[in-house]
């Protein structure tokens, strides 16, 4: 068995390890692309195959061994596919660097399909795990194109040794009914990774301290935080009628929107003093200072009605988990179902007035779901190694 690296708690491996590790992520700065990165090098080597994107923190500069596949330009398919094309040939003139890799992880079907086609290229000879993290609207519904891609991505998943899902609403919602998937599936958690943290001891004993989660409210006021990826322009619709019909509630909003630019985000909640616009935070280490006043997560992804949004379960929830904060998320979706089985909030349907009278009493109920709240903060949310039941179940699926 491959030896881990010195800052990975031996009890934490068992089973095959991979020599080296190849993973395909679609942007270098994306914090779920970064979390994958940081937990395949704690076990092992890695060489990172990644495109750049201009969203957030573009100033991030990856530690791992990368190869630079080039800029890939949001939502434009037309123009996606000669830089997914060339970006194979960037690979084959990098398989040196590859030799040796045991294991392939792609991120979403273009990257499955660039790794297949460098397999089949003889760049390596390794299983390849596809690893998802949402389902694309253009996968879904009638339409000739959506058709065209669910057959190529049937194909596709033909040759895997493994499909990897952040939320079974994934399986539930798509693989199952639209490509009647029955392979080898694990559901594998996108929790907050301590060890992404800076090697400074007062950060990591901050982190781990109970002090780092509000232990109740104060005051006479409430604070709802929307935290993270701000791709949802019905959520800031919605917040700005509930801080207008509720002036004692304060709304936090801490992030980047990926859907406008941040001046025109930012615009809108200008002359509403209970809207605090606080902008782009430092991944991992602002999440501290972002949580710190918070009282209720935002937890609705309204972005894609009637499709994946509901599907998904969004970092937010496990990093306000983390923090110990209470949830409001939207009844039905696998964030709601979440929140409900384990009594950390409250779930309502994306409808202003029902939440607004949800909000108006929440003070004679907030306590004990606080309490809960607080008590798994430490047990449910962070990672502990999790990544190496992939390794097993890749070469399970591969050998």
């Amino acid at each position: 068995m491959h030896q881990p690296r010195s800052n990975v708690d031996a009890n934490r491996v068992a089973g095959w390890i991979p020599r080296k590790v190849a993973y395909l992520g679609f942007d270098a700065s994306h914090t779920s692309v970064r979390k994958r990165m940081e937990q395949i090098g704690e076990f092992t080597d890695l060489v990172g195959l990644t495109f750049r994107r201009s969203r957030y923190n573009s100033e991030f500069v990856p530690n791992w061994d990368n190869i630079d596949l080039g800029h890939l330009d949001n939502r434009n398919y037309l123009k996606r596919l000669p830089m997914l094309v060339r970006a194979i040939g960037i690979i084959v003139a990098n398989r040196k660097k590859l030799a040796g890799t045991e294991l392939v992880i792609a991120r979403n079907l273009d990257l499955l399909s660039i790794a297949l086609a460098a397999r089949k290229l003889g760049v390596f000879d390794a299983p390849v795990v596809y690893d998802v993290f949402d389902v694309r609207d253009v996968l879904l519904g009638e339409t000739t194109t959506a058709k065209i891609m669910r057959a190529a991505e049937n194909r596709a998943m033909k040759q895997i040794a493994l499909l990897v899902v952040s939320s079974p609403g994934f399986i539930e919602d798509y693989f199952t009914p639209y490509l009647d998937w029955d392979g080898p599936t694990l559901f594998l958690e996108n929790k907050v990774d301590l060890d992404m943290l800076p090697d400074d001891p007062a950060v990591r004993a901050a982190w781990r301290s109970p002090d780092r989660a509000k232990q109740g409210l104060t005051g006479d006021r409430l604070t709802i935080g929307w935290v993270g990826a701000l791709r949802c322009a019905q959520s800031a619709a919605m917040l700005i009628e509930i801080a207008r019909a509720l002036p004692w509630i304060d709304v936090q909003i801490s992030g980047r929107s990926s859907y406008c630019s941040p001046e025109e985000f930012a615009k809108q909640f200008e002359g509403i003093d209970n809207i605090h616009y606080t902008g782009e935070y430092w991944f991992p280490t602002g999440l501290y200072d972002v949580y710190q006043d918070i009282d209720l997560n935002w937890d609705y992804d309204l972005s894609k009605p009637n499709r994946s949004g509901g599907w998904l379960v969004p970092n937010r929830l496990h990093e306000g988990g983390y923090f110990g904060v209470p949830h409001l998320a939207e009844t039905g979706s696998q964030t709601g179902h979440y929140v409900d089985r384990l009594g950390i909030g409250w779930t309502r349907p994306a409808d202003v007035a029902a939440i607004v009278d949800l909000l108006t009493g929440i003070r004679d109920e907030y306590a004990p779901v606080k309490r809960r709240a607080l008590e798994l903060m430490d047990s449910q949310f962070h990672y502990q190694g999790d990544i190496a039941r992939l390794f097993d179940m890749a070469h399970a699926g591969w050998s």
